[in-house]
Order: structure tokens, then sequence, then C-alpha cells
């Protein structure tokens, strides 16, 4: 049985299998497996969805906006967005297009939930780290975890969660 491994996508690519396996999931009413989602995606839109890469790479370059540069995670969220909007227009939408839709309807919304769920995240990571490096010494160690995690970790931890 093949891995998502096995297969040579881009990740970009990949992300619109996994939108495309949600929405078949989602039409059928059951969660469909990945191979299959892969076999029909390939079969019914890899094409008309390389050729629009295509396109838009050789108009725009690889980012379409020189006015505003996005994070990792932004522009996983634009090509989501592009993938609904795409399947609601029963056509392929311009990544203008959908980043002005993203930015006018959805962005504001997104980051506003992204600021909070990071918050969240980096929170639990802290305390974890206080927790650990208490435990190790034996006793509370208060706000010198915190600052400790700071200089040592907190700009990993920000470019991995701007990745994601």
């Amino acid at each position: 049985m093949k891995s998502e491994c096995d297969y040579l996508f881009s990740p970009a690519e990949w992300a619109a299998i996994h939108v495309h396996k949600y929405y078949l999931s989602q039409k059928i009413g059951y969660e469909v497996r990945l191979r299959d989602v892969i076999r029909d995606w390939l079969k019914h839109y890899a094409g008309k969805w390389r050729s629009g890469q295509r396109k838009i790479e050789e108009e725009n370059g690889n980012n379409p906006t020189a006015e505003r540069c996005y994070s990792p995670a932004e522009w996983k969220a634009i090509r989501v967005h592009r993938y609904f909007l795409s399947q609601r227009n029963s056509r392929w939408v311009s990544f203008k297009e959908a980043i002005s839709n993203w930015e006018n309807d959805y962005a504001r919304t997104w980051r506003e939930k992204r600021l909070k769920i990071s918050s969240r995240n980096q929170m639990e990571q802290i305390l974890k780290h206080k927790w650990l490096e208490s435990e190790k010494v034996g006793h509370d160690i208060g706000k010198d975890a915190v600052t400790d995690w700071i200089n040592k970790y907190a700009s990993i931890w920000r470019n991995w969660w701007e990745s994601e």
C-alpha cells in the first residue's frame, strides 16, 4: 500500500488533494481513502490545476501579488480558499481573484482565529517548558522559565508555526 511519501506532489498539490478529499467526503457522506482521492484528482483535476498554475506563474511569477507578502500559512489558506471559490463558481479562479475575495471576506477572521490559536499554543509550550524545568530543579522557577523559553525556543517555534 502506498503512502503519501510514495507520490511526488508539490506542497501546493498536496493541499489541493486534501481539500479535494474533504470535498469528496462531504459530497459522498463518508471519508474517502486517500489513494481513491489521488486517483480521482489525477484523472479529473490535476491537468487543469497544473496548467492553471503554470499560466499564473508565467503571468505573475511565483508570488502573484507584489503589493503584499504573505506567510506560508496565509498562502496555504489562500490556495484552499481559491479551490473552494473555483468549486463554487464552476470555473478556475485566478490567484488575483482569490486573494481579493479572501482579503475582503475572510482574511480578517482567519488572522484573528490564527492569532488566538497561536497565542494559546505558544502559552501551552511555555507552560510545558516551565513544568519540565521546574521538575529538573525541584521547585517552581516561575518567570525565569518564560524568559528561558523565549530566549531559547520562541523564534524556532514561530518559524515552525508560520510554516504550518
